[in-house]
């Protein structure tokens, strides 16, 4: 299981609700940044299942990387980060 951070850059306040609203079924931690809105994921399953739930309704570029965090028990773990920018 590796935790997952998704980004949401350019999107106005009444968008941000909307996908929040989307986002409470999932278990999450949501912060506000000065740039927007960063979402964590304790599963990058359950992050890949809320960006397939907002593909339905947003238009958006998606760019994906990872940032190692270290290892756990002998393996590594890796935080997986999805840039959600609207277009």
């Amino acid at each position: 299981m590796h935790p997952a951070k998704i980004q949401l850059r350019g999107f106005n306040d009444e968008e941000i609700l909307k996908i929040l609203e989307k986002a409470e079924e999932f278990e999450k931690e949501v912060f506000r940044m000065k740039n927007g809105i960063d979402v964590f994921f304790e599963d990058v399953e359950i992050a890949r299942r809320f960006i397939s739930k907002l593909k339905r309704d947003f238009r958006f570029e998606i760019k994906m990387s990872t940032e190692n965090l270290g290892f756990k028990g002998g393996k590594g773990r890796y935080l997986f980060v999805y840039s959600l920018r609207k277009s």
